[in-house]
């Protein structure tokens, strides 16, 4: 399957959205730059937690939820040509900068779609993986993002969640946004993103990670990030909440 555009894939629930509108819209270049240098790239721990028994099968399809420039989902695309990645986001200029960091790296397995994470569209595969990456610090609903992840899930299916556990990771990439917004925008507009946003607490992240009814659930943290693996049940069975996603080497920041 060749890589589309991301108005190749406007499924329900993606361009008909009405637009608020959003510092990710107006400061899209930013947040790139941001994701690009600035927050720690897990890749390798995402591997790990989506992949334990080695590399996926041909046609594992991975969805990044909230994926911005489409960091994650090229850099699996390019790990993993056997399978396909889907990034969803709400955001156009950072969904055509996803797509041009697929083009520049030749990626015929990575597609992105305009969509909401609190009503995710109807995506065109069965979803064997979701990544969710520094979302939840900016979304109004997290019980309705978790609850869509959990909808679209296929049975056994992984959910991979990381969020930054230090207030100065947090506050810092959105306090330069609303200082870069306030400075290009005359007169100062109103965004729908929050002005100040501190980090969930470990017992505020692990109680969100576990509000389905997940099959297991683990949860991690280290001084700058909180990790959770949830795993959708085969069948229903009963929530298990446990101690730590398997260790792969973290640097700082």
């Amino acid at each position: 399957m060749g890589s589309m555009d991301s108005s190749e894939l406007d499924l329900p629930g993606g361009s008909s959205l009405h637009q608020q509108d959003s510092l990710f819209e107006r400061c899209h270049w930013l947040y790139a730059l941001f994701r690009e240098y600035l927050f720690r790239d897990h890749t390798d721990e995402i591997q790990q937690a989506l992949f334990p028994d080695g590399p996926p099968t041909a046609g594992t399809h991975v969805v990044e939820l909230g994926c911005g420039p489409g960091f994650y989902s090229c850099r699996l695309a390019k790990a993993f040509p056997q399978i396909r990645t889907t990034g969803v986001d709400l955001s156009r200029p950072l969904l055509e900068w996803a797509k041009s960091r697929a083009r520049h790296l030749q990626l015929d397995n990575c597609n992105f779609c305009q969509g909401d994470a609190q009503s995710l569209p109807n995506l065109p595969h069965a979803v064997d993986a979701v990544i969710v990456s520094r979302l939840f610090l900016i979304v109004p609903d997290k019980e309705a993002v978790l609850a869509e992840i959990f909808r679209v899930l296929r049975p056994g299916g992984r959910c991979y969640i990381e969020e930054p556990a230090s207030g100065l990771t947090t506050r810092l990439p959105l306090s330069a946004l609303w200082l870069l917004a306030r400075l290009t925008s005359r007169p100062p507009a109103k965004y729908r993103e929050p002005q100040k946003q501190d980090g969930m607490s470990k017992t505020d992240f692990a109680t969100l990670a576990s509000s389905q009814p997940w099959a297991s659930v683990k949860v991690d943290h280290d001084a700058w990030y909180q990790y959770a693996l949830c795993i959708k049940p085969e069948e229903q069975t009963t929530i298990v909440a446990s101690g730590h996603i398997p260790d792969a080497s973290r640097s700082a920041a």
